[in-house]
This record gives structure tokens, sequence and C-alpha cells, in this order.
């Protein structure tokens, strides 16, 4: 790989993954293009990128941000804003995938976390998912009001037959 592309793919890196994306990282030895392509297809959806970089590349675009990361083989680098879903993709995938893909770890918020800590941010409820709760919390008192309303109507009409 000639020089200036690597200061290239190293710029478009350092610009990608700053403080406010989630970087996670996995070994993908094993995979076929069809498998990669399907968690590359989720993460599209959910409004990430996947890349497969030269661990040194990557190394440095971590370190113009100011983290220190060490990778070792193969790896597949994910990263988006919403670093949940992303969670729950990879996680995901690993286990459709247990003998050829295995999270190894990420950055999220500008530090190093590794693979148990993204399997519990899977467990996480999404924003979607914390909205319905909100909302569902917003209406149960409003439901409870008109049931209780309904009732005393059906009371009250009772009384007067």
């Amino acid at each position: 790989m000639k020089k200036a592309l690597k200061q290239q793919i190293v710029e478009e890196l350092s610009k990608e993954f700053t403080n406010e994306v989630s970087v996670f990282y996995a070994d993908f030895k094993g995979q076929s293009v069809k498998d990669l392509e399907k968690l590359r297809k989720a993460v599209r959806e959910a409004g990430g990128k996947t890349r497969v970089v030269k661990n040194t590349l990557a190394r440095i675009a971590f370190k113009n941000n100011g983290i220190e990361v060490d990778f070792e083989d193969n790896n597949v680098f994910i990263w988006g804003e919403d670093q949940i879903t992303l969670a729950k993709i990879v996680t995901k995938h690993q286990k459709d995938y247990k003998d050829t893909f295995k999270i190894k770890g990420a950055v999220i918020e500008g530090e190093v976390k590794d693979a148990a800590y993204v399997e519990e941010v899977s467990k996480l409820p999404t924003k979607d998912e914390l909205l319905g709760m909100v909302a569902f919390m917003m209406k149960a008192p409003i439901a409870k009001f008109a049931w209780g309303l309904q009732k005393l109507i059906e009371k009250k009409e009772q009384e007067n037959q």
C-alpha cells in the first residue's frame, strides 16, 4: 500500500474515530464474505459504518484523537453514534457466528472497553425502547383515570335503573 493512500486512510479514520462515536473491533478470522456482508448491512441500516483496516493505521487514527489502543490479529471496525444499537448488532453477529467472529473490545466515549462491557451495553434498551417506556408511563395514569370514570358512570346508571 502506498504511503499517500495510508495517510488518506489515517486522515479519514481520525475524523471518524472521535469521542462522539463508539468504535467496536472484532476478530473476523474465518468469516466468509457473505457473513461479513450481513454484518455490514445491519450496521449500515443502523446508521453505522464497517471497515477492515490494518491495525497500525487504526492505532495511528486513535492516537491522533488521544486514545491509546493496542490491536492484535485481523480486525473489523464497526463505528457509529448509537452505541447500544451497534452493540446489539455486534453481539448478535457473535452469537450467530461463534467460531468465526469474536468481539475484542470497543472505544466508547474515548475510553477503551473490553468485550464484557460490550456484552453489557447490548443488554440496555435502545433510545426508541426508552421513549416507548416513557410514553407508556405517561399514558398509564390517564388510562386509569378514564377507567375509574367509566366504572363511576356504570355505577350511576345501575343506581338510576
